[in-house]
């Protein structure tokens, strides 16, 4: 049964609009429609295609990066590919084609621990694939050819944002790390990551084998071990990502060894230690967008401790 997580992510936008655009993707998929699962993205599910509609007005080039990649193949695993693009109301949209399969999520629970590390294995050998391909970069809209100033920026202006917010202490510590991590930020050759893996953009057939990828709304030519970093994030709270209906099912970390394939594929030379400190630099930032948005609370400072502590790829490397 699909497990369909879409009510938390649709019931704070305007649903006068929203009702609007259902109604028009209904016609314009020609078929009764499902809400599909996407945050920030209203998303409607027909027989054989999907469409995809950005809620915000005036950005134009929201789904530039599904066009960047809709020539992509990769060996036995589907990908969308973009059939028509368009804007209704000043809201950009796209059509992809339905790829076939469960959602990650799904599956997940029921495997056993050969399972899960059959579909991590394949998942790891995709992303293998996908790092060789070239899309057209004038269609990914980003500034990471200095992939080391680009993540000093990011973090500058995440911090910025929440001067007001967090505790002196924790900005005065955040700093201090953040300035040592740094060093770490060497630059590596540019290859393209997906961006947002998680169970909920992966398909599985039903021989519980990986059938396809979806979602590259946030992929970016990037360092490979910029893939870890989402991964990484989901390993440690995947209660976090999954629908209300399966929290509990995933209320542990899940096994950190299963993420021996997407480390060995994109570590590479780093070491260890300059593995660690990258990654621990992309989850600070994270986190201080996440206050951004949300505010300060309990859990907010629970996981800056984690992370301030040195301990955020603890078991990974």
């Amino acid at each position: 049964m699909l497990i369909n997580p879409w009510v938390r992510n649709y019931e704070k936008d305007d649903h006068a609009a929203l009702g609007r655009v259902r109604e028009w993707a209904a016609n314009k998929l020609g078929s009764n429609v499902d809400y599909g699962f996407g945050y920030g993205t209203w998303v409607f599910i027909g027989n054989e295609t999907v469409i995809k509609i950005d809620p915000e007005v005036g950005r134009s080039e929201r789904f530039s990066h599904e066009l960047a990649v809709s020539q992509m193949e990769l060996p036995g695993v589907a990908t969308p590919h973009v059939l028509e693009t368009g804007a209704l109301e000043g809201r950009a949209w796209v059509i992809l084609n339905r790829l076939e399969g469960s959602s990650g999520y799904n599956v997940w629970p029921g495997l056993d621990q050969a399972g899960r590390s059959k579909l991590t294995g394949q998942l790891a050998t995709a992303l293998g694939h996908m790092q060789q391909f070239q899309p057209d970069e004038g269609m990914l809209h980003a500034e990471t050819q200095d992939w080391a100033a680009h993540i000093r920026k990011s973090f500058n202006r995440a911090l910025r944002a929440v001067d007001a917010v967090v505790p002196g202490r924790v900005l005065t510590t955040s700093q201090a790390a953040f300035a040592q991590w740094a060093e770490a930020l060497t630059d590596r050759p540019r290859v393209l990551c997906h961006g947002d893996l998680w169970f909920g953009n992966i398909l599985v057939g039903n021989d519980g084998s990986l059938s396809g990828i979806l979602d590259f709304d946030r992929m970016a030519l990037a360092p490979a071990d910029y893939e870890l970093d989402m991964l990484l994030r989901f390993w440690r709270y995947p209660w976090n990502f999954v629908p209300e209906q399966l929290e509990e099912t995933y209320d542990d970390p899940l096994n950190i060894e299963l993420m021996n394939p997407f480390v060995e594929l994109c570590q590479g030379d780093l070491s260890d230690d300059a593995l660690s400190a990258r990654l621990s630099a992309l989850e600070l930032i994270y986190r201080l967008n996440l206050v951004n948005r949300f505010g300060w609370n309990d859990e907010s400072a629970e996981m800056f401790e984690t992370v301030l502590g040195g301990d955020w790829a603890a078991g990974l490397v």
